[in-house]
């Protein structure tokens, strides 16, 4: 069986389409799937030498005709192109976060929020329990000491240049530096001037680390881009501090702030003149909770009850058994 994956990364994109991507294609793989990425070749850095490279639509197109299942993760397609590429490959799984494309068909539909769809989508995988996490995070260390270190991670790129900022404020205020740690994704933005910074003030940071686990497990907060780390930090049972940096953030923190595990303060809506306001916000919701251990205790609890890790293997098991029983029919 084969299946193509759409989904591109840039600075401008981020890189959380791929990084769930590759937790479902570890999943297929499982099921003896062959598993591409189709990257548009303008995007050619942020790929793989395994991926695929389009320059068309009609390209695309060709080669999904050809596999037995097309995954779609991309914000550019509307509504009526993935109609388009419904009528090439009907057998076809869109991964979705807004619900704000439209009605358009597809026979299958994951969103990891609870958002309803049109019954022309045949069968909707929707909830907490079907969040793309990669199998490392079902393999928590239950003996680990008590984790003492406030994680900074805002994405793998880091597009609206927040960590450095984010450190100066901290620091300003007096946050204790040796109970930072910052996670910088491989093509981070200012990531020299952000290490240079940590260096300076005896900062911990590391960059690109392909199991960011052992980082979560160790901390006893978090501040983060609120995109598909949010998913990542509710299993591993992390209260987080949410900077919003994207709108198809929006959703994603409507229905799991008022759970009471995480706060968010919005940035990518923010005028030069409140930016600082914003950042200092941030930093003042950080300190307040970090002495705060009975809202701790409760936040961990109740992030861990939502996402449990094993929803790319949910998503796999349903498709394939669905391949399974058309084949015997």
């Amino acid at each position: 069986m084969k299946v193509l994956v759409r989904a591109d990364a840039s600075v401008e994109i981020g890189m959380g389409h791929r990084v769930r991507c590759q937790a479902l294609i570890h999943a297929f793989t499982a099921f003896d799937w062959h598993c591409q990425f189709v990257v548009d070749q303008r995007y050619q850095a942020f790929g793989s030498p395994d991926d695929c490279f389009v320059e068309t639509e009609a390209q695309f197109w060709q080669r999904a005709e050809q596999v037995d299942l097309v995954i779609l993760d991309h914000y550019a397609y509307s509504a009526d192109l993935i109609a388009m590429l419904y009528q090439h490959q009907p057998n076809l799984l869109v991964l979705d976060d807004m619900n704000d494309r439209g009605d358009f068909p597809a026979k299958w539909l994951l969103n990891p929020l609870q958002q309803n769809y049109s019954k022309l989508v045949e069968c909707p995988l929707i909830g907490s329990r079907y969040a793309l996490l990669r199998p490392a995070f079902q393999q928590q260390d239950e003996n680990q000491s008590p984790p003492e270190q406030l994680l900074i991670t805002l994405g793998g790129t880091d597009p609206l240049a927040l960590t450095l900022p984010i450190l100066n404020a901290l620091v300003a205020s007096g946050f204790a530096t040796e109970c930072i740690q910052v996670l910088l994704g491989a093509n981070a933005k200012q990531a020299e001037q952000v290490i240079a910074f940590c260096l300076q003030n005896g900062i911990a940071v590391e960059q690109g680390v392909s199991d960011v686990t052992p980082l979560m497990q160790q901390a006893k907060m978090a501040i983060s881009a609120a995109g598909g780390t949010l998913f990542e930090l509710a299993c591993m049972g992390v209260p987080t501090v949410f900077a919003q940096v994207a709108d198809n953030q929006t959703r994603s923190l409507e229905q799991h702030v008022p759970l009471n595990w995480c706060r968010s303060v919005r940035f990518d809506n923010v005028s030069d003149t409140l930016y600082a306001q914003r950042i200092g916000q941030l930093v003042e919701e950080v300190n307040s909770l970090w002495s705060d251990t009975e809202w701790q205790q409760t936040a961990r609890n109740t992030a861990r009850s939502l996402v449990d890790g094993a929803g790319a293997e949910r998503v796999a098991q349903t498709i394939h058994a669905y391949f399974v029983s058309e084949s015997i029919l």
